[in-house]
């Protein structure tokens, strides 16, 4: 049996006071404070350091820009953290202002980390008056107009469902049925692509409304049934004579006088787009006009350049800004009245040349504009080559550039005032139809002639392009009344 010793005597554990206080208790009192500090860091430092909301931004109409103290967010639905305090929200689409408000952010400070505070505002369209509301609808159309150059999507060029964007904001905004036909019929004269056909077809049957007459007319085009359409073309006599617009005590202007007239502008082709932008329709012209026999000169253009200074080219880049030429504007064009040029001024964009028909109407005192398909198409019967299918490279080196009557199929491409719709041959009311294109949308225009590129234009070719587009085979002849 082992023997029991005894234990040395130890001397109890005693813990220093802190002011006082027992240890235990300023331990506990430690460990508090530690959890309260990281309660402070991890729940309430993240907020006050960066206090705010998430704001939602919505509204009722497709695609509006959202702007916070004019910082630009997104389009909506947008989501933002906005920072505590008063901001303004300013509501924008095509490039106008819709709506203005003030909004009060709080400034939430515990847990913001984790769990996040938001903040709803929304578009209010009582705000909006009828002129802002029609911006916004022919902004849309525009974007519809704008798509329908591109005929073929993939996962790079992606589409876009604008005619759906259309619909919806037409009913929040209350529009009219009758309204809102219109203005789907309208934009269905653009559809050149399957894409745009279904996206079209989404539309109306969103509105539960029954398909239009254009959509139809797209649907058959599309589908391709492979019929022939159009008139067939035919050769007439005009009657004509010779005039001339004065510019100045040294230059005049030559041209044909063309007597008012009835005749098919197109020929037979096939239902398939673009070849239906050459179908065959009666066309008559109700009154006489005029029109230049040559395109205007590099010389007649120099005399514009110099009294409007903000068409030279040195103001190339302030005119690119504003959307009114590209950066072709002019390039390699020398101007000059000191040794004149006959050649046909080019490098110049629509928008170009109807400064230029507005200058000299204004120095003439007569109402001179570009002329339309329709007055372009029937002056070419008073040209001695229209009936060639092609141009002849012979004749324009045998024919001086003050005679170019004579070559309005091979010279230049020539601009004419009719905007592109192209589905407006197939159509009703094409008339209508290009006259409400021309006065409230930016379409490409309708250019003519082809030029010594082109061996295969003849009188019944129908090109396009932007107004703001330059090109180096593209010029213009003037027409005017008296």
């Amino acid at each position: 049996m082992k023997e029991i010793k005894d234990l040395a005597e130890i001397d109890d554990v005693v813990l220093p006071k802190v002011g006082n206080i027992r240890a235990g208790v300023y331990i506990i009192a430690l460990v508090a404070f530690a959890i309260l500090v990281i309660v402070f860091l991890i729940g309430f430092l993240p907020g006050i350091l960066n206090g705010g909301k998430f704001v939602n931004f919505t509204s009722d109409i497709e695609n509006v820009g959202v702007y916070v103290d004019d910082n630009f967010i997104s389009g909506t639905p947008a989501q933002e953290f906005i920072e505590s305090g008063e901001h303004e929200v300013i509501y924008k689409k095509a490039s106008k202002i819709i709506a203005k408000k003030t909004i009060n952010v709080s400034h939430p400070v515990f847990l913001t980390y984790i769990f996040h505070r938001y903040q709803d505002v929304h578009l209010d369209l009582n705000q909006l008056d009828d002129a802002k509301i029609d911006k916004i609808i022919n902004f849309d159309i525009n974007l519809i107009i704008d798509q329908s150059s591109i005929i073929s999507f993939d996962s790079v060029t992606n589409y876009i469902p604008y005619f759906s964007h259309l619909a919806k904001d037409a009913i929040a905004f209350d529009l009219s049925t009758k309204k809102i036909e219109n203005y789907l019929n309208l934009a269905s004269s653009f559809i050149t692509s399957i894409e745009m056909l279904n996206d079209a077809k989404d539309a109306y049957d969103y509105l539960g409304y029954e398909y239009g007459d254009a959509l139809v007319k797209a649907e058959s085009l599309i589908n391709g049934n492979g019929e022939n359409i159009g008139k067939t073309f035919k050769n007439i006599k005009i009657q004509t004579s010779a005039d001339t617009l004065k510019v100045d005590d040294n230059s005049i202007i030559k041209a044909l006088k063309v007597e008012p007239q009835s005749f098919v502008m197109g020929n037979t082709t096939y239902n398939t787009y673009p070849s239906i932008n050459e179908a065959g329709i009666d066309v008559k012209i109700d009154n006489s006009f005029y029109l230049s026999k040559s395109p205007i000169s590099n010389y007649l253009y120099s005399l514009f350049v110099i009294e409007n200074p903000n068409w030279a080219k040195s103001n190339r880049d302030i005119l690119i800004s504003k959307g009114l030429v590209d950066f072709n504007y002019l390039e390699g064009i020398s101007l000059s009245t000191n040794y004149p040029s006959l050649e046909p001024i080019t490098n110049i964009s629509y928008y170009a040349a109807e400064a230029f028909t507005s200058w000299l109407s204004k120095i003439t005192n007569i109402n001179v504009f570009i002329p339309s398909e329709e007055q372009w198409s029937l002056a070419c019967f008073g040209s001695t080559n229209y009936i060639n299918d092609t141009y002849s490279n012979s004749l324009i080196a045998t024919t001086s550039y003050d005679n170019q009557f004579d070559l309005m199929l091979g010279g230049v491409w020539e601009f004419t005032n009719t905007p592109y719709i192209p589905l407006s041959r197939i159509v009703d009311d094409r008339d209508q139809l290009i006259s409400f294109v021309k006065n409230n949308y930016n379409s490409d225009i309708i250019v003519k002639g082809g030029s010594l590129l082109n061996k295969s234009i003849d009188i019944n070719s129908v090109g396009a392009m932007d107004k703001s587009a330059c090109f180096e085979y593209m010029g213009f002849r003037i027409a005017y009344n008296k």
